[in-house]
């Protein structure tokens, strides 16, 4: 008898130690974000939706971003055929890209287009003529333009790249209706990093990067006379600067809704955006 009660009284105690143990009183609620998000595109944003990525994941167990590159171009195309939930674009839409009205435009950041050389190159600055001549091949030796005897190694984006585009437009003066091809014995790249990279091995080279690829293995030159800083960039000094975009099919809902407003928050562009580039408030606002 004593022997049953007593197991009895170890049940009963087990029991309310379970009860205790797994929440006996309701906890918070569990408001985290919860869903897949899928994001291709520039390799420009790249950086900075690979970071919002894992810091959204971070604060949101139940959300799984994945983000990955290949251009503007290919972006905005898997967006369309709805293979992605974000295109993430360092252009404007082109013509016949948004017949439908059905993208929308997210803008998440301000850039600025760079022209680098190798740091041993003594030149400082370019006009926006002798860019277009360099860069289509009209000059080819850097002692036309007061530096040594040497050939020029022209270094671009790939065709896909909304950097080359926007450069094209407003450094070469290409529109859809007159392209102006560079010269052909030019190294494409698909990548800001590999440019900087084949720069900075290349003593004679000139290309041209987002702003947050410019470090100390590449020197920017200016253009104009004009560096390409924020300020000037951001003043309308300097040219050759852009949005950054995020696009969507439609007005975005829940994961993806949620991912973009983080890119947005007031401390994730402070932190992270305001490192390489320009807020997007702050240009949107002046």
């Amino acid at each position: 008898m004593k022997k049953s009660l007593c197991l009895a009284l170890m049940l009963a105690v087990a029991i309310a130690f379970m009860a205790a143990g797994c929440g006996g009183e309701p906890g918070p609620p569990d408001t985290s974000i919860r869903g897949e998000v899928k994001v291709a595109g520039s390799t420009t944003v790249l950086p900075i939706a690979q970071e919002a990525a894992v810091e959204f994941m971070e604060k949101n167990r139940g959300a799984d971003v994945e983000v990955q590159g290949g251009g503007s171009s290919a972006g905005i195309t898997q967006l369309k055929e709805e293979v992605i939930d974000i295109a993430n674009s360092s252009r404007e839409l082109q013509p016949g890209e948004n017949d439908d009205g059905s993208i929308v435009d997210h803008k998440i950041a301000f850039d600025i287009i760079a022209i680098i050389v190798n740091p041993s190159l003594k030149i400082k600055s370019l006009t926006r003529a002798e860019v277009k001549a360099v860069f289509t091949g009209e000059v080819t030796n850097w002692k036309e333009l007061g530096g040594p005897d040497s050939e020029i190694v022209v270094v671009i984006r790939d065709q896909a790249s909304g950097t080359r585009e926007v450069f094209d437009k407003i450094a070469l003066g290409a529109t859809p209706e007159k392209p102006v091809w560079c010269v052909p014995s030019a190294i494409e790249s698909a990548s800001n990093g590999v440019i900087r990279e084949i720069v900075a091995a290349t003593p004679s080279a000139i290309g041209y990067v987002s702003y947050g690829y410019v470090n100390r293995m590449v020197r920017a030159v200016q253009l104009d006379r004009v560096a390409p800083t924020i300020d000037n960039a951001a003043e309308g000094r300097y040219v050759m600067a852009r949005f950054l975009h995020m696009f969507t099919r439609g007005k975005p809902e829940g994961p993806t809704r949620s991912y973009i407003d983080f890119v947005l928050s007031d401390e994730f562009q402070r932190e992270v955006v305001a490192q390489e580039y320009i807020e997007v408030r702050k240009v949107l606002e002046k």
